[in-house]
């Protein structure tokens, strides 16, 4: 392409961004698994010691072994997976997937609770009241409470 002076233009350099690689739980699931121990400073990932325990802590066989390296946190990473490779037991651990139950008990919770804070709003009660005038409140009075507060605003 010519510019206005006649002169060939170079086209312009584009910098293309550099897209971060997402952590991968390669460390956590060699823990878990034991299938081959691993050198922590050959990874292309940088270990993370609270990732790590943060993962193991949500089940109950491996808690104690994320709070004893919680409690030695100047451990170096390696140490730190080293104790957690071979102290823990080699298993499947995954997290519990939401069922259409537990979805549906969230939806019931939520509702709930925006009926409490409407008769807070409209009777001025603090939760503790709202809760037990939420008992004796039926479906239709909720709706004509919902309807009185939102001709209000």
């Amino acid at each position: 392409m010519l510019d206005v002076t006649l002169q060939k233009r170079e086209p312009e350099k584009v910098e293309e961004k550099v897209k971060k690689p997402v952590y991968n739980w390669l460390f956590e699931n060699s823990i878990n698994t034991g299938k081959a121990r691993l050198d922590i400073s050959q990874q292309e990932f940088k270990y993370e010691k609270w990732r790590t325990n943060s993962s193991l802590s949500n089940f109950v066989d491996t808690i104690f072994y994320a709070n004893q390296m919680n409690i030695n946190y100047n451990v170096t990473d390696q140490m730190h997976y080293d104790y957690l490779f071979y102290s823990i037991r080699k298993s499947k651990r995954y997290g519990k997937k939401k069922t259409d139950q537990d979805r549906q008990n969230e939806k019931l919770a939520k509702e709930e609770q925006d009926n409490i804070n409407l008769i807070c709003d409209f009777y001025k009660y603090n939760k503790v009241k709202a809760k037990a005038a939420l008992r004796v409140l039926t479906d239709e009075q909720l709706k004509q409470i919902k309807n009185k507060l939102q001709k209000v605003e």
